[in-house]
């Protein structure tokens, strides 16, 4: 006498014999337990660090990235000698450094705030943008030109890692 089990009823019958192609087409028998998993590399792991580590690492980078520009929002809002002084050297007049202070500090809190981040991150991109212009118009290092876009970079970076919405649209494309 055989058990042939499929869901919660059982019905018992008498042994038949089987095909090869029957055996071969019949679902596998359920396991009571979970098989353990093989691999924690590929799916799993990304997954796995997706899950917990990436929205950590995500908000360190965006935490240090937003202290950074908002350091150089401050200088600009208090219109310190140094901010006033590079500003008239790029060639913008003194009264320019009030106004891209409160756009860059504005940029920094829609970064910093997980509702608004994607507007953030998008107004500081076009602000980091303008600084590599104003680089390459001084004909600085190589360094100085490429540190805004570093930054850029992070900031973009740091999105992905913090937003499960931005990594499934940049992964799938939609």
């Amino acid at each position: 006498m055989t058990i042939d089990a499929q869901g919660p009823t059982e019905a018992v019958g008498p042994a038949a014999p089987r095909s090869a192609a029957h055996a071969a087409t019949r679902a596998p028998a359920r396991e009571t337990e979970p098989a353990p998993a093989e691999n924690t590399t590929g799916a799993r792991g990304w997954g796995a660090f997706a899950g917990r580590a990436a929205p950590v690492l995500g908000w360190l980078v965006t935490l240090v990235i937003a202290v950074n520009l908002g350091q150089g929002a401050w200088g600009q809002l208090t219109e310190s000698e140094r901010s006033v002084g590079m500003f008239e050297a790029i060639g913008y007049p003194a009264s320019a450094v009030l106004l891209i202070g409160v756009l860059q500090a504005a940029a920094v809190v829609l970064y910093v705030v997980p509702w608004t981040a994607f507007l953030g991150g998008l107004l500081l991109t076009a602000y980091l943008g303008g600084a590599v212009a104003a680089h390459i118009r001084l004909e600085d290092t190589a360094e100085h030109t490429f540190m805004p876009v570093l930054y850029a970079v992070g900031v973009w970076a740091a999105l992905f890692l913090r937003s499960e919405r931005i990594r499934w649209a940049v992964l799938t494309g939609r």
